[in-house]
């Protein structure tokens, strides 16, 4: 046993080391350390155990919106200008989990058209069912990018029909992606919208609709401002790039004053926290899994209880009490 450990030691040892090396030797060797990290691999604890002395100093930009609002295309266009700026850019697409093998439906260089050079990793997550438009890889995966070194991380959600919230567990800086024809929309959003975004990105502004729906996020931008919020809103076009300088610049500023005040260091010690809760209630459940007899018995029980709920003869509250042994 111990000789199989000194193993996988040094193999994620030799495959760190391996990140270093230029060109697509290097991205490999980071596509395989996400890949055990996404795949909850017995190394991904050491993955993290090895590079944790070296993170949170990049910059995680959340992106989240509808499906077809251009989110892939939105950072494929941004690419262009952060790499003309010389900075390092890591991306983590979160996608739907493939029903066959498990991992991510669209993959990676579905996703992404445009620079890709050593200064540019792309990886797709597998959902794995997680609500909230996130994977629970997120974070380690996160992590290793800022070892990688770098400067941003942009992290795109699931699309669905609407915002992710668990973006808000993994991002420094939430930017909320829309087009025209949610104008309609805007209304039924605000209840929880103004907790959600720091910036929205009109994207496809070049379509019939971006002035009305840019009117009514500045507005809500002004009824964020009243309530001591601040909130950002640009119009962008993808296709021709207009307005995506105009937008990262504004996001940077946004994250910058974030961390003057205080506001990064504070969202991610409330994010550590909720990794945390969540590594902790996963272990409970892996728990009494074991204690049952398995996945199998697990499931059997939860179906022979949830028989003696719907027939009175117990409440789910003693049903979970009985489960966990209290």
């Amino acid at each position: 046993m111990l000789q199989s450990q000194t193993v996988t030691e040094i193999d994620i040892e030799s495959l760190l080391e391996s990140v270093r090396l230029p060109g697509i030797a290097g991205h490999r060797a980071l596509g395989r350390l996400i890949r055990l990290i996404d795949d909850k691999s017995p190394e991904s604890g050491k993955i993290d155990s090895l590079v944790r002395s070296s993170v949170y100093r990049a910059a995680r930009i959340g992106l989240t919106g509808p499906p077809g609002a251009g989110k892939s295309s939105l950072i494929s266009a941004s690419l262009q200008y952060l790499t003309l700026l010389g900075k390092k850019v890591g991306i983590l697409a979160v996608d739907p989990t493939s029903p066959f093998t498990g991992g991510a439906i669209l993959g990676d260089r579905v996703r992404l058209s445009g620079p890709v050079t050593d200064n540019v990793f792309f990886r797709s997550l597998a959902s794995r069912g997680e609500v909230g438009g996130v994977s629970r890889a997120i974070w380690p995966s996160s992590r290793l990018l800022d070892w990688w070194g770098a400067d941003i991380i942009i992290i795109e959600t699931v699309g669905s029909g609407q915002l992710g919230t668990g973006v808000m567990d993994v991002a420094d800086v939430v930017v909320a992606v829309l087009t025209p024809e949610a104008g309609d929309g805007i209304q039924s959003m605000k209840a929880g919208v103004m907790e959600l975004a720091d910036c929205f990105v009109v994207n496809k502004s070049d379509r019939p609709g971006a002035d009305l729906i840019g009117r009514e996020l500045n507005m809500l931008k002004t009824e964020a401002e009243n309530a001591g919020r601040s909130l950002e809103v640009f119009q962008t076009s993808a296709v021709n790039t207009d307005g995506i300088d105009n937008a990262l610049d504004g996001i940077r500023d946004m994250w910058n004053r974030l961390n003057d005040s205080g506001q990064i260091h504070a969202r991610r010690l409330k994010q550590a926290g909720r990794e945390l809760a969540t590594r902790v209630e996963a272990k409970i459940e892996e728990t009494v899994k074991a204690r049952l007899g398995g996945e199998s018995e697990f499931e059997k029980t939860i179906a022979s209880y949830a028989e003696q709920i719907m027939s009175g003869e117990i409440t789910p509250g003693d049903a979970a009490k009985n489960i966990l042994g209290d």
